[in-house]
């Protein structure tokens, strides 16, 4: 059983026609997805290839399949990319047509009979793959009965069968580190990525998955179920195996959730500096997940910027969508993170429910008090699969299950204002926060004049 594993071409290039090398997108992650399938495929004992198509253009994609030729083919699938990762589906059987093309990832799972409508997919993997696809992998080999492979979703002659639920891990530790030899670390540069580290050789590193939270407007919990975490002497292997490999100097914990075990954090921070582990790095995590005690230890063992999920400064759109912390514990982990050395940057979000000019001037205050160290990064409010903004949406009409058989991206949230008054709100934090946006939305013909005299929103009569 041959098994050939692929991220889809990016979506930038959903149109064969324009799949010019000059226009295809820059590589910024890693496919940490794919690179733990194949090596728990081999450590299973079956030939497993991957490559990450993001730039490749449908010529590519073609080629590859021909030289390839596998008994199975994976395809990883999130809902911005779903469109390509159906036609690659395509591609893979008009190319091979006794092929076996499995999806997986959030929106395969999310929609798994969804999926399946499109006659090019056989099997929908559920969740977490890894064992599961040893699993399929095994049954697929002996020609055994589908019915036995926990987590998955497949066609059995007219109707669609879904087999019994995989429990999640019980030790992520069980699993062996991604596979890292078909890529080019240096091709992968995350645009957050400070000037001075731009050059040393980096990848990111997942320590944990998913998350305890529910935040409204996010699908992690959902699709992991809670949080799994790897023993810091599980993680400090795998950084040094990416150092004397591959010679890794620069990491990026992307973890949805870093430090919600303090304890975790520091003992893997002591292990860093004991073993002699000369890394930079970063990592996302809540304010509230922070101790004066952890920051210190983190910038010791090499961490210099911390990436907190702040969405907004007003207390009112933080109950709305259910962060669980507060304005206070905002400014109390900017200035902790601060004193201890290390920098401190945010993400932020506009348009959530609730929110109103008098609310974007909240986040601008706590901006400005709490000084990130680079500018924010600024969202609209999108409705994606598997969260409460989803559910709430549907109630209000605003969207179908139905809309993720288009090729459309996921849309803005348009349950209080249309789009005109989400990019107005938009601009009025750019303008307060992040000049460099501002202006580059002037630049485009996006500032205040512009809605005035189009009478495009409601809030300029306010």
């Amino acid at each position: 059983m041959k098994t050939l594993l692929l991220t889809p071409p990016s979506p930038a290039l959903m149109n064969p026609q324009t799949c010019q090398r000059d226009l295809r997108p820059p590589k910024i992650w890693v496919p940490l997805g794919i690179a733990y399938l194949a090596s728990s495929l081999r450590s299973a004992g079956f030939s497993a290839e991957l490559m990450d198509m993001h730039d490749f253009s449908w010529e590519d994609a073609y080629g590859l399949l021909l030289h390839a030729a596998p008994d199975l083919v994976g395809i990883s699938c999130f809902t911005m990319n779903r469109g390509n990762a159906l036609h690659l589906a395509e591609l893979a059987k008009k190319t091979l047509p006794e092929v076996v093309v499995v999806l997986g990832g959030p929106h395969a799972t999310f929609f798994p009979e969804q999926i399946l409508l499109n006659p090019f997919v056989d099997i929908v993997v559920l969740g977490q793959g890894e064992e599961t696809l040893v699993e399929l992998a095994a049954c697929l080999s002996e020609h055994a009965d589908l019915r036995q492979v926990r987590g998955i979703v497949f066609r059995e002659g007219d109707c669609l069968r879904r087999t019994e639920a995989r429990q999640n891990f019980s030790t992520l530790d069980a699993l062996p580190f991604p596979t890292y030899e078909a890529f080019d670390l240096g091709e992968y540069k995350s645009p957050e990525l400070p000037a001075q580290y731009a050059r040393l050789p980096g990848t990111h590193v997942i320590t944990s998955r998913g998350c305890p939270f529910h935040c409204k407007f996010c699908s992690v919990h959902s699709y992991f179920g809670g949080w799994h975490a790897r023993t810091p002497e599980n993680v400090v292997e795998e950084l040094r195996m990416l150092m004397e490999s591959h010679g890794v100097q620069h990491v990026y914990f992307s973890d949805d959730l870093f430090s919600l075990d303090h304890d975790r954090v520091i003992t893997l921070c002591k292990a860093i500096l004991d073993q002699g582990l000369q890394l930079v790095w970063m990592a996302e995590t809540r304010v509230d997940c922070v101790s004066e005690e952890m920051l210190a230890w983190m910038r010791k063992a090499g961490c210099y910027r911390i990436y907190y999920g702040v969405e907004s400064g007003s207390p009112r759109i933080l109950k709305s969508v259910n962060k669980g912390f507060t304005v206070a514990q905002v400014r109390r982990a900017f200035k902790l993170t601060h004193a201890a050395g290390i920098e401190p940057c945010c993400f932020l979000m506009i348009g959530n429910p609730g929110e109103t000019p008098a609310t974007i001037q909240e986040t601008i205050s706590l901006i400005h008090e709490i000084r990130p160290a680079q500018r924010p990064v600024i969202g609209i409010t999108v409705i994606l699969p598997g969260t409460a903004h989803y559910a709430l949406a549907r109630q209000q009409g605003i969207i179908t299950d139905e809309y993720w058989l288009s090729g459309q991206d996921p849309p803005l949230y348009t349950g209080e204002y249309n789009s005109d008054d989400l990019i107005y709100l938009q601009i009025l934090l750019a303008q307060g926060v992040c000049p460099e946006l501002y202006e580059h939305m002037c630049s485009l013909g996006f500032n205040e004049n512009y809605f005035r005299l189009r009478r495009l929103s409601r809030f300029l009569s306010q």
